[in-house]
C-alpha cells in the first residue's frame, strides 16, 4: 500500500470519526433537548389548568373548569385523565380509563379550593420523543454522509498534495539507482521534503561528477596500457622466434604472451565500455545480411568447440532480409555470446548459433543457445551489470564485460538482448534487430 493511499485512508477515517463523534454528541443534547421540550409542554398544560381554575374561582363557576380540563383531554392525546379536588372531595372529568401498558405520570397543580391533577400516558410522550429523536437521527446521518464524502475527496486531495513531492524524490531515486546520474527532484519548501529533495540532488549531481571522473580515467588508463601491451607481445614473438632460446625459455615466453593477451582483452573491452557509457563507440550501419556474420562467427570458433569437444552448430534460415547494421560490431556480439556459450559448456555438449524472422515479422531473432551448466535463478537480474561474473563450476573466467558490452551494442540497434536459463540444462540467449516498416 502506498503512502498516498495510507495517508488518505487515514484522513479519511479521522474525518468520519470525527464527524461520527460529533453527530454522537449532537443526539444525546438533542435528546436532553427533547425531554426538556416535553417537560416544558407539561408544564405549560398544567399552568393553563391552573390559570383556568383561577378565573373558575374568580366567576364562582366551576363547571368552567370541568369544561376545560374535558377539552384537554380530547385535544391532547397525551392526557389520559384529568381530575378535581374540591372541599376534599375528588370528581374525576369523564370515566377513568384503564392504565395503558407503558404506564402513567400524575401531576397536581393546586388551585384555588383544592387541587386538579393531570395523568399524562408515558407511551404517548415517550413516542412522540422517539418521533422527534428518529428525524433528528435522520437529518444527523445524511449530515455525516455528506461529511464523509466531502472528506474523502479533501483527503484524497490533501494526501496527492503532500505526497507529490515524495513521489517524485522517489522517482529521482529510482532513475539515480538504474544508472541516470543527475536526475533532479524539484526541491520546493523549506520544511523535510525540501530539505530532503536538495539532498537528493546533491548527491545525484556529486554522483554524476564522480561517475564522469570514473570514465575519465578509465579511458585515459585503458589508452595508455594498450601501448606497452602491444610492444609486450611484440618483444615476447621476436624473442620466441629466437633460436637461442629453448624449450624451458620457450613455455615461460608463451606463458607470458597468454597473460599479455588476456590484459590486452581485459583493456579491450574496458575501453570499448567507456567509449559506450560516453557516447563515442564508432557505430557506422551499412546495409548487411546477418546470416554471413552468424556463419563466420560459428567458423570463428570452430577449432575452439571441436578442442573442448562441443558440437558448434550454424543454423540460418534461408532468405533473411538486409538491413541496416554494423557488422563489425554485431561480429563482437556474437563472439561474445558464442564464447561464453563455450566456457559454460562441458565435454559433450552442444552449442547452436541461430539466426531467423521473429514469428511476428517485425524483426531478425539470433539465438546463442547451449546445454551447459546453466545459470542460476538469482544472478539473472545481474547478468548483464559490469564486471558482473556468473560463478563457472567449469572453472573458465570472464573479464564480466562482454555481456554489458554486447547488450549495448544491440541497444545502439534498436533491438534488444535477453537471456534465458535452467541451472543443468543450459543458457539461450537471444537478440532481435528490428526490420525496416
Amino acid at each position: 500500500m502506498s503512502i498516498r493511499l495510507k495517508l488518505a485512508l487515514i484522513l479519511t477515517l479521522g474525518i468520519a470519526g470525527a464527524a461520527a463523534a460529533a453527530g454522537a454528541v449532537f443526539l444525546h443534547l438533542e435528546r436532553e433537548s427533547l425531554r426538556q421540550a416535553e417537560e416544558e409542554k407539561v408544564r405549560l398544560v398544567l399552568d393553563s389548568v391552573r390559570r383556568m381554575a383561577e378565573e373558575a374561582a374568580l366567576g364562582k363557576d366551576p363547571l368552567m373548569l370541568l369544561d376545560y380540563l374535558a377539552f384537554l383531554k380530547k385535544d391532547r392525546p397525551e392526557i389520559q385523565h384529568c381530575r378535581v379536588e374540591l372541599g376534599g372531595r375528588w370528581q374525576d372529568v369523564g370515566a377513568v380509563p384503564a392504565e395503558p401498558a407503558g404506564g402513567m405520570v400524575a401531576r397536581a397543580v393546586p388551585i384555588p379550593g383544592g387541587s386538579a391533577e393531570v395523568r399524562f400516558s408515558s407511551e404517548v410522550l415517550s413516542r412522540r420523543e422517539a418521533a422527534a429523536l428518529a428525524a433528528t437521527v435522520r437529518l444527523v446521518a445524511r449530515a455525516t454522509a455528506l461529511v464523509f464524502a466531502a472528506g474523502l475527496l479533501v483527503s484524497a486531495g490533501l494526501a496527492w498534495t503532500l505526497t507529490r513531492r515524495i513521489v517524485l524524490i522517489e522517482g529521482a531515486l529510482t532513475a539515480i539507482g538504474e544508472g541516470r546520474l543527475g536526475e533532479t527532484a524539484p526541491a520546493e519548501g523549506s520544511d523535510e521534503i525540501g530539505r530532503l529533495a536538495r539532498g537528493v540532488n546533491a548527491m545525484s549531481a556529486r554522483l554524476k561528477e564522480l561517475d564522469e571522473l570514473k570514465k575519465t580515467f578509465v579511458a585515459s588508463v585503458t589508452h595508455e596500457l594498450r601501448s606497452p601491451l602491444g610492444a609486450i607481445q611484440s618483444r615476447v614473438s621476436e624473442m620466441a622466434s629466437d633460436a637461442a632460446f629453448g624449450p624451458e625459455q620457450r613455455r615461460g615466453l608463451e606463458a607470458i604472451r597468454a597473460s599479455a593477451s588476456r590484459l590486452e582483452h581485459f583493456v579491450t573491452n574496458l575501453l570499448e565500455a567507456a567509449k559506450i557509457e560516453r557516447g563515442k563507440l564508432e557505430f557506422t550501419p551499412k546495409p548487411c545480411r546477418l546470416g554471413p556474420l552468424v556463419e563466420d562467427a560459428a567458423l570463428f570458433f570452430a577449432a575452439r568447440a571441436k578442442e573442448s569437444g562441443i558440437a558448434l552448430e550454424a543454423k540460418v534460415a534461408p532468405g533473411l532480409p538486409e538491413l541496416r547494421l554494423d557488422p563489425d560490431l554485431l561480429t563482437q556480439v556474437l563472439s561474445n555470446l558464442i564464447s561464453n556459450a563455450l566456457k559454460f559448456t562441458p565435454a559433450g555438449g552442444a552449442v547452436t548459433v541461430s539466426a531467423r524472422t521473429r514469428d511476428d515479422g517485425k524483426a531478425l531473432l539470433c539465438s546463442v543457445a547451449d546445454s551447459g551448466v546453466g545459470i542460476p535463478a538469482d544472478a539473472m537480474a545481474r547478468l548483464f551489470t559490469p564486471f558482473e561474473r556468473i560463478r563457472n563450476p567449469l572453472k573458465a573466467t570472464g573479464t564480466g564485460l562482454g555481456l554489458a558490452i554486447s547488450k549495448s551494442i544491440v541497444e545502439l540497434h534498436g533491438g534488444s538482448l535477453r537471456a534465458e536459463s535452467e541451472p543443468g540444462k543450459g543458457s539461450t540467449f537471444s537478440f532481435s534487430l528490428p526490420l525496416p516498416t
